[in-house]
């Protein structure tokens, strides 16, 4: 928790699920340390029901940062996902036109625009903080965590996947690919992870199910946009006819590890946190 005598509040930068609210509660659970921006479209309002907090539409930087000042918003996280309109359509105001200008390229990718809006709040000396600062051992540890131990098969899947992403990493696009006995059936794009295992299992072969990889972008900046797993990853993965999920150690995170390992053991499907660098060395 932040130094109770610096006598400052957490911000919470809501996006989908239950995940805002989770991190909120662990921080302080009274909830009189915390303040949520909720995003019209995306946050859902139970989430902040019952706790301090402003709405604003996507593009609203300066209203923002106006309002973490007055809530005397110390730190500021970012949780949940949100799925970026077209910036077309977006009411820009002039601090966002600005931040956009500035940031050239990683305008077009998620974790380059978060990294910008992150840049952007530390100018006005609030620090942005990632998830693990808070929930403790959410970061995924490397090893076998639930399930049977992959074949030598899956594991050529996993390095196929890995060697795909990595090569992707650099433009900014996709955390996730679905990979099935060397073939790539899916990469994630705007649609995220959920839809993208769903076009996965539609496309798989009638052999042993595909492997879902999750790792960290090239140059990712930690503090936001982290891949992410959970229960419902999990569950969405087996619905799908998947065997298992590779995630990358100490650069992803992993909720709600113990559901998820009841989950996995109960249906044969293997968790594991793997390092790159042992695997494509």
């Amino acid at each position: 928790m932040i130094d109770s005598a610096m006598e400052t509040n957490l911000c919470v930068i809501a996006g989908g699920g239950i995940l805002p609210r989770k991190i909120a509660d662990n921080f302080d659970p009274s909830g009189d340390r915390i303040f949520f921006l909720a995003l019209r479209d995306v946050t859902d309002p139970e989430v902040v029901a019952g706790r301090h907090h402003e709405w604003l539409e996507l593009g609203e930087v300066q209203k923002a940062i106006d309002a973490m000042h007055r809530n005397n918003v110390g730190k500021v996280v970012m949780a949940g996902p949100i799925q970026r309109p077209a910036l077309s359509s977006l009411a820009l105001d002039t601090r966002a036109l600005k931040m956009l200008a500035k940031g050239g390229l990683k305008v077009f990718g998620d974790d380059g625009l978060l990294s910008l809006v992150a840049k952007e709040i530390e100018k006005e000396g609030i620090k942005v903080i990632g998830i693990e600062q808070i929930l403790s051992g959410v970061l995924t540890k490397e090893g076998l965590l639930a399930g049977p131990a992959p074949t030598k098969i899956s594991w050529d899947d996993i390095k196929r996947g890995l060697q795909v992403l990595n090569s992707l990493g650099p433009c900014d696009v996709g955390q996730s690919i679905a990979v099935q006995e060397g073939i790539v059936l899916a990469i994630e794009a705007i649609e995220g992870t959920d839809q993208m295992i769903e076009r996965a299992g539609s496309l798989q072969r009638n052999v042993s199910g595909p492997i879902l990889i999750k790792i960290s972008k090239t140059n990712q900046d930690k503090r936001v946009d982290l891949p992410t797993a959970g229960p419902e990853t999990v569950d969405n993965a087996i619905r799908s006819g998947f065997q298992g999920l590779a995630l990358e150690a100490n650069n992803s995170l992993l909720l709600d590890k113990d559901r998820v390992i009841k989950i996995a053991e109960k249906n044969s499907f293997f968790v594991i946190g793997v390092d790159q660098s042992k695997i494509l060395q």
